[in-house]
């Protein structure tokens, strides 16, 4: 067919060769994705309850920082607003207030500034399905996962969540069930999978995914509150505070008592029960 003596060409055929001149040139001018935070990177995540927790393998954190050279992040799920306060009259949301810079400040001790609060409730129980119920199991996942793909670490510690002669706490219990989730789950594309879906334009507003990307820790440690914790030695390593800090030439005793002190809130009981924490065997179980 023709119209005015010319043939006739479909309107959509210069409109795809247009689309198809420029294309090579959009696919070449596409932005380079950008890596992973590195300000954020940890070789190891500990996923604790209550601010003081970590001062359970306080030994070990400090070796693995300052003689280590390893890079280390802390999480808690709650925030300490119950107990008892040493000194001064803060309770509840007033205290959680004060623990949070406790922890942050003991931890920068270690040379940990690399520190979250989930949003989990302190709880007095020692029923671990109470304190999940407190913590908010589901959304506390969700997070901890999130936290885990932003950190990438390559091991993962938390308190043992099995019921022990000591302590016994629920929220301990609770802490080391979501690591454990987390720990299965952070590799895993099929879970949360907006954490994972890229943004639109990383240096736009109003994006829907958050850019994270998949990741699975290579292990998984356990620590214990019992009283007497000797039945974990021969599980796997053991770290004394009697031992000498290559990097800062005092024990790592000192190093704890240091860390310690940060935590005032928390220290009512006397020197013999505060020496006997700061110089405990640290005992580490592979998960």
């Amino acid at each position: 067919m023709k119209i005015f003596g010319s043939p006739c060409i479909p309107v959509w055929i210069p409109v795809f060769a247009l689309f198809a001149t420029l294309a090579p040139a959009r696919a070449q001018n596409q932005p380079a994705i950008p890596a992973p935070d590195e300000r954020y990177k940890a070789d190891i995540l500990v996923i604790v309850a209550h601010p003081d927790d970590d001062t359970a393998v306080s030994t070990y954190l400090a070796r693995a920082v300052f003689d280590d050279g390893k890079r280390v992040a802390v999480v808690f799920t709650n925030r300490g607003n119950s107990g008892p306060n040493a000194v001064g009259m803060e309770q509840s949301k007033a205290l959680s207030d004060v623990r949070e810079m406790e922890a942050r400040r003991s931890l920068s001790e270690r040379g940990i500034t690399n520190v979250w609060f989930l949003r989990g409730q302190d709880t007095p129980t020692q029923d671990v399905l109470h304190s999940l119920e407190t913590l908010g199991h589901g959304e506390a996942l969700e997070e901890t996962v999130r936290l885990v793909r932003l950190t990438r670490p390559e091991v993962i510690m938390t308190w043992m969540p099995a019921y022990v002669a000591g302590e016994n706490h629920g929220d301990h219990q609770a802490s080391g069930v979501v690591a454990i989730e987390a720990f299965d789950l952070a590799g895993n594309p099929a879970e949360y999978p907006e954490q994972l879906t890229p943004p639109r334009w990383h240096g736009g507003v109003g994006n829907y995914g958050e850019g994270l990307r998949p990741w699975q820790a290579k292990k998984l440690y356990f620590f214990s509150d019992a009283s007497h914790p000797e039945f974990l030695k021969g599980h796997g390593p053991t770290y004394l505070a009697s031992d000498m800090s290559r990097a800062k030439n005092m024990t790592y005793g000192d190093i704890n008592r240091a860390a310690w002190k940060h935590y005032a809130t928390q220290i009512d009981f006397d020197e013999k029960v505060l020496s006997y924490y700061i110089n405990m065997p640290e005992y580490l179980v592979l998960g």
